[in-house]
């Protein structure tokens, strides 16, 4: 305990990138994971739940994200003739579309070792950011070339491989896990001036561009997780996790592309199992993460809590979770989800809305599809 407790004060305070949320059943429970004993993605979450719960589990998961802040907004004034130029140039400062498709596969083996669990991981993360930067002198209302439209791409894929044990003491149940991970970063990004002829249409067109990933650079290096979990012996349904990220800082170098360091991160976890199929969760980010923007655009953090609960069988499962960002102030994020069998179906989408040629959108909106199975 001593040692989780000094190494959630040097990383407390540390950026890191953002928390990676995977598969149907947390991320449509509010991103709760860290402390659910039977999370079928402990190894993404907490490799120490792995042990918690004895059966070997397996799990599948593919979603899509797009997030949304202030970008469009750009286009609620006339490009040609600026009047506020001050809410124009503030508006430069803090905007951001992103995008994020993900497919994940985790194994929780057999126990088949005499002292603790291994399981296996692989999960692919294709992400796109946009910004638009620059600013425009007090003396000109028109864009001209004062003004740049950035988008960059980042492919990431993780091989992680993690050894979880799990012991009862006199005080409760107690588990550790740790995680080593291959890791796989391709980046490419482009940046032009925008024109006071430019829509919509011609930066979705850019985004489709820089989508197909060519010109793209590589890099490889390896990342440590570690996780904790505790239930006391006076409230055995009870749970509580930590996680830590990317311990080591893994940092991956692009050439002329640039460079990303990821930095650690980490997450509080609490759960408890109100009975037989019924458990309620929270989860809040312990670390304010850097969230993916090109280079040059001003930096975009994320901190994000949730709650959530889960009500399963061994064929269907029912959940539903509230989230919130305080560093991105999308609203609350609402998430449900539904499962019948090996197929389970989820959406996340936000309260704040924004606006664009009268037509309102969520701030952020996300869809889940994965499915569960313990041997």
């Amino acid at each position: 305990m001593r040692f989780f407790l000094l190494f959630l004060l040097c990383i407390v305070s540390s950026f890191a990138l953002e928390f990676e949320e995977v598969g149907h059943r947390a991320s449509t429970m509010g991103g709760v994971g860290v402390a659910m004993k039977n999370n079928p993605y402990a190894i993404f979450y907490n490799p120490a739940l792995a042990s918690i719960n004895a059966k070997p589990r397996m799990g599948y998961a593919f979603s899509g994200s797009l997030g949304e802040k202030q970008l469009l907004d750009v286009f609620k004034f006339d490009l040609n003739n600026i009047q506020d130029i001050e809410a124009f140039n503030k508006l430069l400062d803090d905007n951001l579309l992103s995008t994020k498709v993900q497919g994940a596969w985790a194994l929780k083996a057999p126990s088949n070792l005499l002292f603790g669990d291994l399981s296996i991981g692989f999960i692919v993360n294709v992400y796109t950011a946009s910004t638009f930067t620059g600013q425009l002198p007090n003396n000109i209302t028109a864009i001209n070339d004062h003004i740049d439209f950035n988008i960059r791409r980042l492919d990431t894929v993780e091989l992680p491989v993690s050894y979880s044990f799990n012991i009862d003491t006199a005080i409760g149940n107690l588990s550790w896990g740790a995680a080593l991970k291959f890791m796989s970063f391709s980046n490419v990004q482009v940046s032009r001036k925008l024109g006071v002829n430019d829509s919509k249409s011609s930066i979705q067109n850019d985004i489709k561009t820089i989508m197909s990933g060519s010109d793209s650079v590589s890099d490889y290096n390896y990342g440590i997780d570690l996780g904790f979990a505790y239930s006391p012996v006076i409230l055995p349904n009870f749970t509580i996790g930590i996680s830590g990220k990317n311990l080591n800082r893994p940092k991956f170098n692009f050439k002329e592309q640039g460079k990303i360091t990821a930095f650690p991160q980490a997450r509080l976890g609490l759960a408890y199992e109100l009975g037989e199929g019924l458990l309620i969760g929270a989860d809040a980010d312990l670390t304010r993460n850097i969230m993916l923007t090109p280079s040059g655009s001003p930096k975009q953090y994320s901190q994000k809590m949730g709650i959530g609960i889960d009500a399963h069988t061994a064929f269907f499962s029912a959940r539903a979770g509230l989230a919130t960002d305080i560093m991105q102030k999308n609203g609350l994020i609402m998430s449900f989800g539904l499962g019948v069998g090996f197929v389970d179906l989820g959406v996340s989408v936000s309260t704040k809305k924004g606006e664009v040629d009268d037509m309102k959108y969520p701030r952020y909106f996300s869809l889940h599809l994965g499915g569960s199975y313990e041997f």
